[in-house]
């Protein structure tokens, strides 16, 4: 499947914010005297698999969004679709949660990398999302532009 403009979009915003919410990260640690190659690799290993997380989020959704949209459905059908690609949103979740626990343990246990370094991060979508939600909601609307003219 190819990944629309939103996807690709969204996945780009998502992954300025984690990559420049690290570089705060890691700057903290050069400030504090804590900072080594494990925190770096552990910091940019979790950034780089939170956006990846991110980015197959986004092609689940599309996925279940073109599957929704591909015909016209009876009542029936459209309600044991929403069953079924909720299903599939569930799933899709669980895996990658168990993904990401697993590269995580992968990240500190096998390859050595700072503990904090490496588990920091996995906020780092969280908090840039509910960043830009803010900024969209007091950007004014086209509308409201357009009426102050």
């Amino acid at each position: 499947m190819k990944p629309d403009f939103a996807v690709r979009h969204e996945t780009a915003r998502v992954a300025a914010g984690v990559f420049l919410l690290v570089a705060v990260m890691l700057a903290v640690y050069v400030l504090i005297g804590r900072f080594s190659l494990p925190v770096l690799f552990g910091g940019l290993y979790t950034g780089c698999l939170t956006v990846l997380n991110f980015f197959v989020m986004g092609l689940t959704v599309q996925g279940v969004t073109e599957r929704a949209a591909e015909k016209e459905r009876t009542e029936q059908e459209l309600a044991d679709l929403t069953i079924e690609m909720k299903n599939r949103m569930k799933v899709s979740y669980n895996l990658r949660m168990i993904a990401l626990f697993a590269l995580l343990v992968l990240g500190i246990a096998v390859f050595k990398f700072d503990p904090l370094s490496t588990i920091l991060p996995i906020v780092f979508p969280t908090v840039v999302i509910r960043v830009l939600q803010i900024m969209e909601a007091r950007r004014p609307s086209v509308s409201e532009g357009s009426e102050k003219s």
